[in-house]
């Protein structure tokens, strides 16, 4: 899987294919049109910014563990990705974080014993707890984004 990171102010659409999108805090979305939700085109003329070019494609960068981390210019989050063969990731709980599976079926294991199953296009939110959780799933593939402590 390849990523975009584009800035505040940078404007984009999505023409064809499938896009996972992640905003800052204090990102604010503003639509131009092409959608039948608020549009507020004065707005967004108004904090745009109009220089050409094309975005750089992010690659993944696999760490000592296997996740693969892509390489955001910012501070503000993190996104990775693990691409889960036989053995469980342990997941620290020191921060809040996101999960999403795009393949497979992946199964969350919290310190308390307690389980949560994952299907392709399913989502969780682990709060910072402070315990871990094992993450599983033989042939499943999840992206993470978190914050960056």
């Amino acid at each position: 899987g390849e990523a975009l990171y584009l800035g505040a102010g940078v404007p984009h659409a999505y023409l064809r294919g499938l896009g996972i999108e992640i905003l800052a805090n204090s990102d604010n979305v503003l639509r131009g049109g092409l959608t039948p939700k608020h549009v507020d085109v004065p707005e967004l003329l108004r904090v745009v910014i109009f220089r050409g070019g094309k975005p750089e494609v992010l690659r993944p960068v696999a760490d000592a563990d296997g996740e693969e981390l892509y390489p955001v210019p910012i501070d503000e989050f993190r996104l990775s990705r693990f691409a889960l063969g036989t053995a469980a990731r342990r997941l620290a709980g020191d921060a809040p974080q996101i999960l999403l599976c795009t393949e497979g079926t992946a199964q969350l294991t919290a310190a308390d014993g307690s389980t949560l199953a994952l299907a392709r296009g399913e989502s969780a939110f682990l709060p910072a707890t402070g315990a871990d959780t094992e993450l599983s799933g033989p042939g499943a593939t999840v992206f993470r984004a978190t914050v960056t402590l």
